[in-house]
């Protein structure tokens, strides 16, 4: 349902300037050449929608519309020479497109051979500073990289500064839908809606609960049984499970995905409490809601529209992502208890282990059981982060990169559920958290990916603290 994010789609600028065309001749054939070979390198991590030499004005504003006509991620920005900030300033300033700097030249060292010509080909960095003074003067964000065009570790810092873009240009088209509203005095993740459009990009939609209703109603039977025979050749379906109840989830999760679809949805929030006040559902949509993360949804419980975007944004920052609370602390082991009710992305699941699809008693009344899931986590690097704003209504972000405990389910906690082990002991760690402004609700990604992180914050124009 939800396509995978790929590789960044960018559209290069070569920037020079129009003396050397009057004064040089052949110099603009070199430079093009030049930016060739720089692109080269970049081109196995990257989409390569256009690249343009430009040094006169009218060919900065030529490559920005065949990068918005491409729908491109990001443009990436390469002086091959000295380049005065006005020829490219207004148009720059013009884009919502994200900008991206890459500060490099072909020379790796300064030989005792160096000559004019050296010169001429490695004198990048004044028109480099020219553009990134100019710009941040006018308020305009950018990311930047410097280091030598085959220095692969600079490459991997530059594109993560594209993969960034991508995730900040994507937040700006992103929407949210809610279904219910949200969880009564759970003031952390209120949140301004007009200033998150305009500060941020995410559009909250209000879902209709009566049209979930009647799309679970008439729910296509050929749809849910093959949904069913679906689940029974990927997860692990035991005879204990009621053919019934699976019937009732698989009719709710084709739902769901209608809903979504009908709304053209990223990400999804629900209250359950709504579900259930409203008295028309049987049970509630668990099921469908981890499968649709599983394929790409993002998504966060009791009405969170916040969350729920930014799990939305991290999917397409790193790939993956996760909804999650912190709940019971180990102080003695230094480890944290990770879950929620039963919303967990399968897709980060433990590997050597199957999915259990199990009977699920709600824990309150007025909801029949539904079928749930039962699993813990691949172990490994984890990074968490939590979107909110401070007391002006600015968002911000905050970053703590830990491990997922290599350890088996619990065997008498059937929901899904996973441990977090930290270097530190776990009550300094939460100390920090709660004095940083920390949310109940957080957003889990594989790996440690707190730098990605803070460049996407900084595009956005948001504050970032690495915990």
């Amino acid at each position: 349902m939800f396509k995978s994010p790929g590789k960044p789609r960018i559209v290069v600028l070569g920037l020079s300037l129009e003396l050397y065309k009057r004064v040089l001749p052949g110099y603009m054939e070199r430079l093009e050449e030049q930016l060739g070979r720089f692109v080269g390198e970049l081109s196995p991590h990257v989409g390569i929608v256009a690249r343009r030499l430009c040094y006169l004005p009218e060919h900065v504003v030529r490559g920005l519309g065949e990068a918005e006509q491409a729908g491109a991620d990001a443009v990436l920005l390469v002086p091959v020479s000295y380049t005065a900030s006005g020829m490219s300033l207004a148009a720059l300033l013009k884009t919502s497109l994200p900008l991206v700097v890459w500060n490099t030249q072909e020379a790796a060292t300064l030989s005792p051979a160096y000559n004019f010509d050296d010169l001429l080909m490695n004198h990048v960095t004044q028109g480099t500073q020219d553009l990134t003074c100019t710009l941040l003067r006018n308020g305009r964000a950018f990311g930047m990289e410097s280091g030598h065009y085959r220095d692969q570790a600079a490459i991997e810092r530059l594109v993560e500064w594209l993969q960034a873009a991508r995730a900040a240009r994507f937040a700006r088209g992103l929407r949210v839908g809610l279904l219910g509203h949200p969880f009564d005095h759970m003031y952390d993740f209120a949140v301004d809606e007009a200033r998150m459009v305009e500060k941020w990009g995410p559009l909250t939609v209000r879902l209709d609960l009566s049209r979930f209703v009647e799309l679970a109603q008439k729910a296509d039977g050929d749809d849910v049984r093959i949904s069913m025979a679906r689940d029974r050749e990927v997860f692990d379906v035991g005879r204990e499970l009621p053919e019934a109840m699976h019937v009732q989830s698989a009719r709710l999760e084709w739902a769901m995905r209608r809903l979504v679809e009908e709304s053209n949805l990223d990400a999804l929030t629900i209250n359950f409490m709504d579900i259930i006040k409203d008295g028309r559902c049987e049970t509630l949509p668990f099921l469908g809601i981890n499968k649709l993360m599983l394929e790409g949804l993002g998504y966060a419980g009791e009405g969170d529209i916040m969350t729920a975007a930014h799990y939305g944004q991290m999917r397409r920052l790193c790939g993956m992502a996760n909804f999650t609370e912190m709940f019971t602390l180990d102080y003695a082991e230094n480890r944290m208890l990770m879950m929620h009710m039963q919303e967990c992305n399968p897709a980060m699941a433990r590997r050597d282990r199957p999915i259990r699809l199990v009977r699920k008693d709600f824990w309150a009344p007025g909801i029949q059981p539904y079928v749930g899931m039962y699993f813990t986590l691949e172990p490994g690097p984890v990074t968490l982060t939590c979107m909110t704003t401070n007391g002006d209504g600015d968002f911000f972000y905050l970053a703590y990169e830990t491990r997922i405990l290599d350890c088996p389910p619990l065997e008498n906690l059937d929901v899904p559920h996973w441990l977090v082990e930290l270097d530190e002991p776990v009550g300094d760690f939460l100390t920090r958290y709660g004095l940083a402004g920390g949310m109940h609700h957080l957003v889990a990604a594989p790996g440690h990916i707190a730098n990605l992180l803070g460049k996407l914050a900084h595009l956005q124009g948001f504050d970032f603290r690495k915990l």
